[in-house]
């Protein structure tokens, strides 16, 4: 699922070694002049604008081909007759624009910032060969004389240089500059080329124009190149990695050429204790490839097993036993807890060490556009990032209080700081959300969109993230999330702390006012001012939450009027979604599994039931067809386990409502998929199973070299919108769109509201 933000991608900025060895520096003049044109500025997360294949981009079909001396890995002349490729990051009052003037890229800096990088054009979309030797040569004047610096460097991580000049120097007379350099660190599929404009401490704050033509980087000597090492195949034999209860449906996949058997091998005495036949091999649309499957439901001996066949050999090792997912639902539920705003977290074991930090993001925040300051201190940090966000939020923390109502999930040991306290440690950790979104809310009962910097931090440790805090304007989809979970909240808080359920139902009535004055009039949703690059998460239809919070007041309150909103509000095209864009299945939800007595509408009931089974049914036709237990087809967005953990709620409520355990079953092969049931061969759940994800892009991870336990990764994206991604896997079969690379983060982030719908089907499949 995608947030959306302005051009930006936000990094640290460490130049340390170099890994190339610059060999020559030469500097001549000549003359150039200017005009102007503006650039096209992307909407998809965390990211910047993307590129098409040029000369030298490793998406072509022949990598060889690029690799050869005299080819162009950049050759930038902009002319703006072909599509703009350079992105632009700000901080630290840094601001420039792009324009251009007689094929020059102009970089008009209003404000040079106060550090080095606070202004920084970038170009993405090209390789760096290991052993390659390249020259480096391009155009560069400006208004004022000044210093500046050019890199190219790992995009992502660390963000450390290959190679670079740590202070140029231009004057306001062209020069033509010219740099050799070899490649010595491991080939790059997605380097990033950044000019450094921030004031390097001659610019005294003022604003200029820098003029930069005919940037070309060339391979002069290709002899000693290293190809980019692809991936590797992913294993032939899918399984849960973490493993089975003895119970539970079993099922192996395989892709490729079909074994008419498999072999269940215990690990310990590498004997063979079980033998199953494999299915007829069958086409799974989404990998483009055949696949067959074997079932062992019929073994339940508690042990560590391998399955193996003829062709392929071993799969990852998995355990059957019970409780065997109780580690991995308290992780996923503790990854929650690691992700707190505004407080000291502690380790609460050696695995979590390196993740303590004292509290974060105290400041008071200013309201966007004003002089007024507000407490917002609390809740989660949204994702990869430190923002906070309220719609997202929101679906988390229902998320939560569903996985308590649906499946009894009572653990009150996890080791969050009110462990112990008589109150499932999963509604203690809602409730850190709730209490910061009812900061959150204005007095007009308006809720404002998220609380961020005006840029994405650094690869850091959230309490070094010191930028001002800005809240920014109230939007009607925050306002309507709101209502909904905190009526929600008021009734499964009223029996253990009724002062703070009669908070939430209040707010939750005033928000519903705000929108009842408001939501007509919002066509638009809340769109990120021009000086804010944080998460956007925009909505431009509001009816969905208005929907959902209508049933969940008339839920808490009885009152009618409520209900004949919600009527009123809903559509029989009205999407199935738990996401933080179509909510209107969390409506949905609450009034079929409310108990009967409140919800007395038994037409609108049978109404709704019927479309979820309906869905339910569709579903699960398809994923008997598919390969590997899923209705995703060919259609693997953005977080795309977001998608299959969505599902498997709805799955549950099909369960729920029928009693039928084909959709039961349905739930648990979503489990099965992101732990390991994939055609990836990955789990993706950072720290479960043998082969699981270890490279988030998550700025905690990242920052101490190491993932934290129990965090659902986004997964398979079809269309991937980052570099690093683009040049590996464009063009790849949607299913297998996956990398575990932490600077891919269309691929590789994490997020809260894909952990909670998690927590909820892994918790409904552990019951």
């Amino acid at each position: 699922m995608k947030k959306a933000i302005a051009l930006v991608l936000s990094f640290a900025m460490v130049c340390g070694l170099v890994a190339c060895k610059k060999s020559e520096t030469t500097t001549t003049t000549e003359s150039t002049t200017q005009t102007s044109a503006t650039t096209t500025e992307s909407t998809t997360e965390t990211t910047q604008e993307v590129v098409k294949p040029t000369q030298g981009d490793p998406t072509h079909d022949s990598v060889s081909d690029e690799m050869a001396d005299g080819v162009k890995a950049i050759d930038d002349h902009f002319d703006f007759s072909e599509d703009f490729s350079w992105g632009s990051y700000m901080e630290s009052d840094g601001a420039f624009a792009f324009a251009n003037k007689d094929g020059q890229m102009i970089v008009n800096i209003s404000n040079p910032g106060t550090v080095n990088h606070a202004c920084q054009a970038y170009r993405d979309g090209f390789p760096l060969y290991k052993g390659a030797e390249y020259q480096l040569e391009y155009d560069i004047y400006a208004d004022i004389e000044r210093d500046y610096e050019w890199r190219i460097q790992l995009n992502g991580g660390d963000y450390h240089a290959y190679c670079g000049e740590g202070k140029a120097h231009m004057t306001t007379e062209p020069q033509h500059m010219t740099y050799t350099f070899t490649m010595y660190e491991k080939s790059d599929a997605a380097p990033r080329f950044a000019f450094n404009f921030g004031d390097q401490g001659d610019c005294g704050g003022k604003g200029h124009k820098i003029y930069v033509d005919n940037l070309v980087l060339t391979i002069l000597n290709a002899s000693a190149a290293e190809e980019v090492e692809p991936p590797p195949e992913p294993i032939h034999l899918a399984v849960n990695q973490v493993g089975y209860q003895p119970g539970d449906k079993k099922t192996v996949f395989v892709y490729g050429e079909r074994d008419e058997k498999f072999e269940i091998i215990d690990v310990e005495s590498n004997k063979t204790v079980f033998e199953g036949k494999m299915s007829d091999s069958y086409q799974c649309r989404g990998a483009q490839k055949l696949v067959a499957e074997g079932d062992f439901t019929s073994f339940k001996t508690p042990g560590t097993y391998v399955i193996r066949t003829a062709t392929y050999g071993d799969s990852y090792k998995f355990e059957i036993k019970d409780g065997v997912y109780d580690e991995a639902l308290k992780a996923s539920i503790l990854m929650l807890y690691t992700q707190r705003c505004g407080c000291e977290v502690k380790a609460v074991s050696d695995d979590y060490k390196a993740f303590a930090h004292p509290d974060c993001h105290m400041q008071i925040a200013k309201i966007y556009g004003t002089d007024k300051t507000i407490d917002v201190s609390g809740g989660w940090h949204d994702a990869g990032d430190y923002g906070r966000y309220v719609a997202p939020g929101a679906k988390a923390a229902a998320d939560l209080i569903m996985t308590y109502q649906d499946t009894g999930y009572k653990a009150d040991d996890l080791g969050i700081p009110e462990s112990g306290n008589g109150v499932p440690d999963i509604l203690d950790e809602a409730r850190y959300e709730l209490e910061w979104m009812l900061k959150m809310q204005d007095e007009n009962g308006g809720v404002y969109h998220k609380v961020t910097c005006a840029n994405f931090p650094a690869t850091v440790m959230p309490q070094e993230e010191t930028d001002e805090l800005l809240v920014l304007p109230i939007s009607t989809t925050a306002t309507g999330d709101f209502a909904a979970v905190m009526a929600k909240a008021s009734v499964v808080y009223k029996d253990i702390d009724a002062d703070f359920a009669g908070k939430c139902l209040e707010a939750a009535k005033k928000a519903y006012a705000y929108m009842e004055a408001n939501a007509a009039a919002d066509t638009t949703g809340f769109l990120n001012p021009s000086d804010v690059f944080t998460g956007e998460y925009p909505d431009e239809k509001n009816t969905d939450e208005f929907f959902w919070a209508a049933i969940e007041l008339n839920l808490a309150t009885g009152e009618a009027s409520y209900l004949d909103k919600a009527k009123e509000l809903y559509k029989d095209n009205m999407e199935l979604g738990l996401g933080w864009i179509e909510m209107g299945l969390y409506g949905i939800h609450a009034y079929l599994t409310a108990d009967p007595s409140v919800a007395t509408d038994t037409e609108f009931a049978e109404k709704l039931k019927e479309r979820v089974v309906k869905k339910a049914k569709l579903d699960l036709n398809v994923s008997n067809s598919e390969g590997y237990k899923n209705a995703m087809g060919v259609n693997y967005p953005w977080g795309s386990n977001l998608t299959i953990s969505n599902n498997g709620m709805l799955y549950n409520l099909a369960y729920i409502l029928t009693g039928d355990k084909a959709y039961s079953e349905l739930v648990g092969y979503q489990v099965d998929y992101i732990m390991g049931m994939n055609v990836c061969g990955y789990s993706f759940l950072t720290g479960f199973g043998e082969h699981a994800a270890e490279n988030p892009h998550h700025r905690p991870s990242q920052a101490t070299g190491k993932a934290v336990p129990g965090m659902v990764v986004g997964g398979p994206n079809g269309t991937p919108a980052d570099p690093f991604a683009i040049s590996l896997l464009m063009g790849n079969p949607p299913a297998t769109c996956y990398c575990d690379n932490d600077t891919a983060y269309s691929i590789n982030e994490v997020a809260i509201y894909w952990n909670s719908p998690f927590i909820y089907i892994l918790a409904a499949k552990a019951k």
